[in-house]
Parts: structure tokens; sequence; C-alpha cells
């Protein structure tokens, strides 16, 4: 979603100066081909920090290098996310317009984290949750909140005078082409990810079961217990495949198998899987708060999960439905038309 943004506010003719923090892996010399400038971060993780009011997941971006570098213009500043706001309201910055991208409502899927958690993870999941509906405060010193659903675009409007809907960033809609399958179903996440590994393990349960389906799972670093229900369900597991792999997997895939039970923010991957020539099954809480559900195969139970895989399997994607989701993906998910809202907002 960032990714394309930028991309997006590039060819629409931004100077970008990018701040960011990263977490091992370095510079990215992608990323100096769309801006000016590129800062990365450390996030100090100090562990008393999870005794602060302030959530953990804003205090541990604290960075007085992040806001002497925001000082040297005077810019706007497009804050990526809830926990990016550390400095959101700094008296250093009151003369800048300021535009928060609101991922999610961040404690509404913390709060959804806590319900599957265990031990110490349940404590501190719920304990942020509230710590993050009480930051929400926060948000006043914005000129401008971007919703990235129509659910989430009716909760901020609640809090804020000035909020709009821009839907997630996509890979150019140009590079969408119809082509043939590979009679085989793909999940695909950061496996890192708890929401992730809970959905890989359900789908695998319910598709490697006693009539199963050709399934791949892949993605980000894979728990050994999900290696290890991989092995013994004959489920293929792709762990850490690289941006060409993972393309080609999206791309050859007949069916998408996609499952949430946290109905919060907008599902990526669902928006990458109908950029693809293979049918998407999904539950309801994939794609709630947009119209996304159309495109999709519902099923409401792990039989008809099952059940709508195999006859899907059976069956490519036509030409005509490829089409249609095509024209709808364009009409509503077209990335540098979305981003002519942010230069819209700031030359009010």
């Amino acid at each position: 979603d960032v990714f394309y943004r930028i991309k997006a506010l590039h060819i629409l003719g931004y100077n970008i100066t990018l701040h960011c923090f990263e977490y091992g892996r370095g510079a990215q010399t992608e990323l100096e081909k769309y801006t000016d400038q590129v800062h990365y971060y450390k996030r100090d993780k100090k562990l008393r920090y999870g005794l602060s009011r302030m959530p953990f997941i804003v205090k541990s971006r604290n960075s007085e290098r992040l806001i002497t570098n925001l000082m040297l213009d005077k810019n706007p500043i497009l804050f990526e996310g809830l926990h990016s706001t550390f400095f959101l309201g700094d008296e250093r910055l009151g003369e800048r317009t300021t535009i928060v991208r609101a991922h999610n409502i961040e404690h509404d899927y913390y709060a959804g984290l806590a319900q599957k958690a265990l031990g110490f993870k349940k404590f501190y999941y719920t304990h942020e949750a509230r710590k993050l509906k009480n930051y929400e405060i926060v948000l006043k010193h914005a000129n401008h909140i971007l919703a990235i659903q129509e659910r989430d675009l009716e909760y901020f409007r609640k809090l804020h005078p000035s909020v709009h809907l821009l839907p997630a960033a996509t890979p150019p809609l140009e590079e969408m082409v119809y082509c043939e399958t590979q009679a085989h179903t793909l999940f695909h996440g950061n496996l890192s990810v708890a929401e992730n590994e809970t959905a890989a393990l359900w789908i695998i349960d319910t598709l490697a079961s006693s009539d199963p389906v050709p399934l791949i799972i892949a993605g980000k670093n894979p728990s050994n217990k999900l290696i290890a229900r991989c092995a013994k369900k004959n489920v293929t597991l792709i762990p850490n495949p690289d941006d060409a792999e993972m393309s080609r997997l999206l791309i050859n895939a007949r069916v998408h198998v996609l499952y949430t039970d946290q109905s919060t923010g907008l599902k990526l991957k669902l928006l990458n899987a109908l950029q693809t020539s293979g049918h998407v099954i999904a539950n309801s809480e994939m794609f709630e708060g947009t119209k996304l559900g159309s495109f999709c195969t519902i099923p409401t139970s792990q039989k008809e999960y099952l059940k709508f895989t195999q006859l899907k399997l059976a069956i490519p994607l036509s030409k005509d439905e490829f089409d249609a989701r095509k024209k709808f993906l364009e009409e509503n998910y077209s990335t540098i038309k979305n981003c002519k809202l942010i230069s819209n907002l700031l030359s009010d």
C-alpha cells in the first residue's frame, strides 16, 4: 500500500522525502527511484516503553533524529498509520499541513489479536488496544485523515471533521492480464503475523482433509508449528519467496483461498488475488466494508470451503469474469487516480 502510493505520488510530480523505520533489511535501492531522499531509523523497543501510557507501537517510533530531519523543510507530512504519529501535534511542526493515512482501526485490530492470544501476548494486546483507543485523540492535530475502506471512513468521521476515503494502493492495473492458470490452490501472506498463521492453519485443516485438494502455502517466516502442519498434511510450503517467485505463484494459481476471523482494515492479499486470473474464495470478514465481495465465492462453513475449492479447481475463471473484475478495480482502485485526492487536499 505504502510503496505503490509513493510511486503514484512520484508520477504525479511530488518530490518525496521518505522517513521509515527498518527492521534489519537495510537500505532498499528501489525506493531511490521514486524519492529525493530516504532516511532510515532504528525502532527503539525498550521494555520500559511497555509501561508508558502511550501505545508501544507509537512510543517505540520516537526518534530525535526523525524530528530533526522533519524540521529541515516546511513540506506537508503524510503519516502512514497511527503507529507513525509520535510527532503529530508536536509544536515544532505547528505550521505544517499533516495528513494521517489510517491503515485500520488499530484498537479493534489489537482487540481481535487479544481474543486469540494466550499468556503474555494476550496481556500485551489487551493493554495495547486500550492505549490505542485512548491515543486516538491525537488525530485532532491532523488536518486530514485518509481511511482505507468505507467502514473505517464512517468511524473516523466521528472523530474528525475532514476524513476522506483513499482505497489501498495496488500495482498498476495495466499489468493485470488474463492468462492460463494451473490446477492448484494458493494461500499467501506474511506468515509471521499471528492472524495469517491462524488463517493458514485453518485452511490446511479445511482443505487437506479426507478429500484433499492441491494446496500451496507461501509467505514470510513460517513458524515451526506451521512447517510441521504442512509436512503432516502433505501441503507444499514455500517460505520467504522473493518478489518474482511470489508474483509467479499469484499468477499461476487457479484458486486463491483466503480466510480471516478479524474484519479490521482492508486485506491487501485480497486485492493481490483479485488482480490475477484465479478464482477467489473468501469469507465475508475478508471484504467487510468494501464492495469486493461480488468478485469472490463466499463460503459460510469449512465444508463449503472444500466444496467450492474443488468446484473452482475444475473450471478456470472465464475471460468475462476477469474483465468485469478488472473494470471494477480500474474504476475504484486506480492508485494514480485515487492519489489525486492528496493533491486536492494540499491545494485547498
